[in-house]
């Protein structure tokens, strides 16, 4: 068997940076596969692309040899479905062991069963037969959508494989496409359809009511997927992958800088965080290394720990606001600002964490505590008494015994040492409550020990 894993690191090196407008996109190409073996080992304008992660399975259209291939994530060739009509758009339905591919110059969309392969039949068109379709999504309750490229409209079917509805037709209204090809329902379940010749991706609701339209710059774009909050579009004729948020505001580029693209089709994104391109023009599958988002976490950790202060904050400014708020992120985050000597910043930080880091809340008051300090020392440095005296105060209310001692003596040097014999008194007793203490702990320590 002959496949070829071709690692890029050659003309790439092993991680891509490409920094598109005003945020920073951090990727690497971890994969090509352009070579898998059997009788025809070479692909041949592949399109579609879908994963079957309980099975560890990639999918792949196929389309010049009429075939999909079923491929392990290491690129290996496990198996291949011949005999079909150009197949386009494939798609995994896990729930209902299904697996659904595109035939485009037969007019249907043929369904697989997922675990043997075996053909179960195809989608039922109750009204007029499909035109050369070619994208295709299934919703989590089964409901499938098909894009009818050649009578420019959306056609979707229940869970049953029966036709329901479908909705536009040529022309340049905002419910109206001219050969759509791609079709998917984004993270709130608002329609996405790529209009493909309008040049343009067009949003719409649950009911099919229209909300808004982007694509400045697209030419002839062809299919959508998403992870987390980010859309990814395959940009066709300008052979580059665009990232966008889920409302359509361009967030940056992959491949663009580099000509890693030629002619891209389909793609999706695993729950690894790696993105599967149908690098059609090329005749291979390019897999990229979106890890970042999927294991945040990590990757910030990593960054920290080589030293790449800068690259670690715009991959922070990537994320979606929740995953800036889990506790592992901001913990990392909290680091970052204490690396960078920003005091101001560190203790907002661990404000934050302290409140809603249930599990680290001791913790992050003792953390405080000692911040509170380093504040309070400033501000005397600086001669402001009034800002050093209130630090001082929550340094202690803290856990942070020791600043008693400055509170008092900042103190006294407000009252002017009119107070100094007493300051001093509650400075003993303060320091003689702290020895006590201390001592009435070890005794029990002792205590419980016997």
């Amino acid at each position: 068997m002959l496949f070829r894993l071709l690692f890029l690191h050659t003309f790439l090196g092993l991680l891509l940076w490409s920094f598109s407008f005003a945020f920073c996109l951090v990727y690497s190409v971890d994969m090509v596969i352009d070579e898998v073996g059997g009788k025809t080992p070479f692909l041949d304008y592949p399109v579609g692309i879908a994963i079957d992660e309980t099975h560890g399975r990639v999918f792949v259209s196929d389309w010049g040899n009429n075939r999909v291939l079923v491929l392990g994530k290491d690129g290996q060739l496990f198996q291949e479905i011949s005999g079909l009509k150009n197949p386009a758009g494939v798609a995994v339905d896990a729930e209902r062991r299904r697996l659904l591919v595109v035939e485009q110059k037969a007019n249907r969309v043929a369904v697989f069963d997922l675990e043997t392969l075996a053909l179960r039949g195809s989608l039922k068109v109750q009204k007029k037969p499909l035109s050369e379709p070619r994208g295709i999504w299934v919703a989590e309750d089964g409901t499938t959508y098909v894009a009818d490229t050649g009578q420019s409209r959306i056609v979707a079917f229940d869970k049953d494989g029966v036709e329901v509805f479908s909705f536009g037709r040529e022309g340049m209204g905002d419910d109206e496409f001219y050969h759509p090809r791609g079709v998917a329902l984004d993270p709130s379940s608002n329609l996405w359809v790529v209009d493909t010749l309008h040049h343009c991706v067009k949003v719409f609701d649950e009911r099919r009511r229209y909300l808004f339209r982007f694509g400045e710059g697209l030419n002839q774009p062809r299919y959508v997927t998403f992870f987390g909050n980010l859309a990814f579009l395959s940009d066709y004729r300008n052979h580059r992958i665009l990232v966008y948020d889920l409302e359509g505001r361009l967030q940056g580029s992959i491949g663009e800088e580099e000509r890693l693209f030629s002619f891209p089709e389909g793609l999706v994104v695993d729950k690894e965080g790696k993105l599967w391109v149908a690098d059609a023009g090329n005749n291979r599958i390019i897999r990229v290394d979106l890890g970042y988002l999927a294991r945040p976490a990590e990757y910030l950790e990593t960054l920290l720990a080589k030293g790449k202060e800068e690259e670690f904050f715009k991959v922070f400014e990537r994320l979606s606001p929740e995953v800036k708020k889990s506790p592992d992120v901001g913990r990392l985050l909290f680091e970052w600002y204490r690396k960078r000597g920003d005091l101001e910043a560190s203790i907002s930080q661990a404000e934050e964490l302290f409140l809603t880091d249930e599990k680290g809340r001791s913790e992050w008051k003792k953390t405080l505590g000692v911040l509170y300090a380093e504040r309070g020392h400033e501000f005397f440095r600086k001669g402001s008494l009034d800002d050093a005296k209130t630090f001082f105060l929550k340094s202690f209310r803290y856990g942070r015994f020791v600043s008693l001692l400055p509170y008092l003596m900042v103190s006294f040097l407000q009252a002017g040492g009119e107070y100094l014999g007493l300051l001093v008194l509650l400075g003993i007793l303060g320091l003689l409550l702290f020895v006590y203490l201390r001592l009435r702990a070890e005794r029990e320590r002792r205590w419980r020990r016997w």
